[in-house]
């Protein structure tokens, strides 16, 4: 799995739920596009069950959530590859 595939989960589980995020808006925050924090919540839940780990959600919380950081938590704490890895 690697950090592009991350990203596509991510968004597919935000679709799910009836929230497109296009591309060029990925760096967005997710509260400010409209995504309530118990939708969040539920995304971060999939997420972890889809990866097989623990995501940081005190870590998430501190700063915007929006997909790019949503990857690159995902991507850490399951040690995957980058695309240029």
């Amino acid at each position: 799995m690697t950090s592009t595939e991350v990203r596509a989960a991510i968004v597919q589980e935000l679709e799910a739920r009836g929230y497109a995020v296009p591309e060029s808006e990925q760096d967005a925050d997710l509260i400010g596009l409209g995504v309530n924090s118990a939708v969040l919540i539920q995304i971060l839940s999939a997420l972890e069950d889809v990866f097989d780990l623990d995501i940081d959600l005190e870590r998430l919380f501190l700063g915007p959530m929006t997909v790019a950081r949503l990857e690159a938590e995902i991507t850490r704490a399951a040690g995957l590859r980058t695309p240029s890895s």
